[in-house]
């Protein structure tokens, strides 16, 4: 009798076994293969063989840090030599799979139960590639107490991190040293700031102003807010309250509605539209002048941030027209000229009809200057944007402002080549925030790491540059395929997070796109959802692909040109 091969199993359990090995098989698939072991003794010989063998490579891997062991497809990573970090998932292989290599199948049946349930415990890959849409989080929906609703002049301190507007805001203290920051509350109220300020966020509810003005709109949903000062805390029963606190003494005036405060050791006061007190660090509370203070406003602001803010689209329009020139610019799609007919131009220069994209299902949004741009959302299954670019190149360069809502498949589209021939690319993120780049080298040859994958390719990973916390901000994301250096790039907010070589084996000079689609993959060669299904859930306002591999500092310039709200 022939030895059991694992070519020769039903296409499903080549399928369950490839997922196992993954760590990314669902329960019913799991379910399924426990049922089918019991029946079929050639599906138990493979499956130990292939634990056995899955061991003996995570051994090997961890001993030696080759990274050639790692698998190359879309399934996994394929980290930088210097940094492979062992997961709890290798762990768990180490302990159990020994035991069941030497032991009967009752050993496999331990090793599939354990790997089953301990699934959601571990903080390794276990947990985080499922092709499942991940488990309900109540914290994932909105990580932070706050987030930053608008900006008008701000300036950071060299120490802290420059926060932009839709940024979140968690238990931790901002420092402003100029301008004027609006803070919208999860829990309702928007706090006003302007700098020179230091305030410091507890939860939803709470804040301490430790330096600085603010002004305090507290509708009824959010009632029962806590405003701290020096020896003081503020509670807003509604609506509005302005508190400066600058060396150490504190003032409090009610705008509308009324507040109760306790300063020091005193009874607590209730304070009506109109009242005024000074709040002395050492000394009691004395009643004040309303109108004393002139505390920040967002509506003051607003005429004067509208025209910031064209004075910054109109700069951008600047860049995009002298990018749009540029002779290494293959197509450039800034997502603003979808005509009637739902074709949405390349702007770049002459102007090619022929590479224009036919818009399906994404829908026309705001983009990075509400009023001003607009974006399109691939939220839907099907939206897509389908473009043919004909020709051959020798590099490519990828670069797109995305604003991401949420990673919720497996794989998610930025550009995709249609049928991942010889020389075309796949450019996308997956679920744990990970940027991947490939271009398939050989459609022809088979790939020796996973038979079931369409050709000889090799997909290079970023480190995560996106979490659920960053949901519904902008980021500009760049990633370069440069056959002449022989390496892979990629980069996120003009700064490079990666770069890793191209092997002679994967390298391949004569590149191609042909028909693609941007948001999306069109025909994806496995049927299964969690792998066809790949439209992005979140919106593109500007997507340029160049027949170059820029550099380091072109990217950097190329990000600080485009982006919204520069100085």
């Amino acid at each position: 009798m022939k030895e059991p091969r694992f070519d020769n199993l039903r296409e499903e359990e080549r399928e369950w076994i490839d997922a196992l090995l993954n760590d990314e098989i669902d329960e019913p698939s799991f379910n399924e293969l426990q049922q089918r072991l019991l029946q079929r003794p050639e599906l138990r010989t493979v499956v130990r063989r292939s634990l056995a063998l899955h061991h003996e490579l995570q051994e090997r891997a961890a001993e030696t840090s080759d990274d050639s062991l790692h698998s190359w497809n879309e399934a996994a990573p394929h980290p930088e030599p210097d940094k492979i970090v062992p997961i709890s998932a290798t762990n768990d292989f180490r302990r159990f799979l020994p035991i069941a290599i030497a032991a009967s199948l009752a050993f496999v049946f331990g090793l599939l139960f354990m790997s089953a349930t301990n699934r959601d415990e571990t903080n390794g890959s276990l947990a985080q590639t499922r092709p499942q849409t991940p488990p309900e989080d109540p914290e994932a929906s909105a990580e932070g107490f706050a987030v930053v609703r608008n900006l008008f002049e701000a300036r950071w301190p060299a120490d802290q991190k420059a926060l932009g507007e839709g940024e979140s805001l968690g238990a931790e203290t901002l420092r402003l040293e100029a301008g004027v920051a609006e803070i919208q509350f999860y829990s309702g109220a928007t706090m006003v700031v302007e700098g020179p300020a230091e305030i410091a966020f507890k939860s939803a509810w709470e804040a301490t102003c430790l330096e600085g003005a603010v002004r305090m709109r507290v509708p009824p949903a959010a009632r029962g807010f806590r405003l701290h000062g020096p020896e003081t805390e503020i509670v807003d029963l509604g609506t509005e309250f302005g508190l400066q606190v600058r060396d150490g003494a504190a003032h409090v005036e009610v705008i509308d509605g009324e507040i109760s405060f306790k300063h020091r050791a005193e009874p607590e006061r209730l304070v009506r539209k109109g009242g005024a007190w000074t709040l002395p660090v050492d000394a009691n509370a004395q009643p004040g002048n309303q109108g004393q203070i002139a505390f920040p406003d967002a509506g003051n602001f607003s005429a004067l941030a509208a025209n910031r803010r064209r004075a910054d689209f109109e700069r951008w329009t600047r860049h995009r027209d002298t990018l749009a020139a540029k002779p290494d610019v293959i197509a450039y799609y800034t997502f603003d000229r979808v005509d009637p007919a739902a074709l949405l131009a390349s702007v770049a220069e002459p102007h090619n009809p022929e590479l224009d994209g036919a818009v399906v299902l994404a829908e026309t949004t705001a983009g990075r200057w509400p009023g001003m741009k607009q974006a399109l959302e691939f939220r839907r299954p099907g939206s897509r944007v389908r473009v043919r670019i004909p020709g051959e190149f020798s590099a490519f360069t990828f670069a797109a402002w995305v604003r991401i809502d949420s990673l919720d498949r497996r794989y998610n589209a930025l550009f995709m080549g249609d049928g991942y021939e010889t020389g075309e690319p796949h450019w996308q993120i997956r679920d744990d925030g990970k940027l991947m780049l490939s271009v398939m080298v050989d459609d022809t040859r088979p790939n020796p790491h996973h038979a079931q994958d369409a050709g000889f390719h090799r997909v290079y990973y970023s480190p995560p540059i996106w979490e659920q916390s960053m949901s519904g901000q902008w980021m500009h994301l760049t990633s370069v395929f440069d056959p002449q250096r022989r390496q892979v790039t990629h980069h996120a907010n003009g700064k490079r997070v990666s770069v890793q070589e191209i092997e002679e084996d994967y390298l391949i000079d004569t590149l191609r796109i042909g028909n693609g689609e941007i948001g999306n993959w069109g025909e994806p060669f496995r049927e299964t959802p969690w792998f066809a299904i790949r439209n992005l859930n979140g919106r593109i306002d500007e997507l340029v692909i160049l027949d170059a591999a820029l550099s380091e500092s072109d990217i950097a310039q190329l990000y600080e040109d485009s982006r919204a709200g520069r100085p």
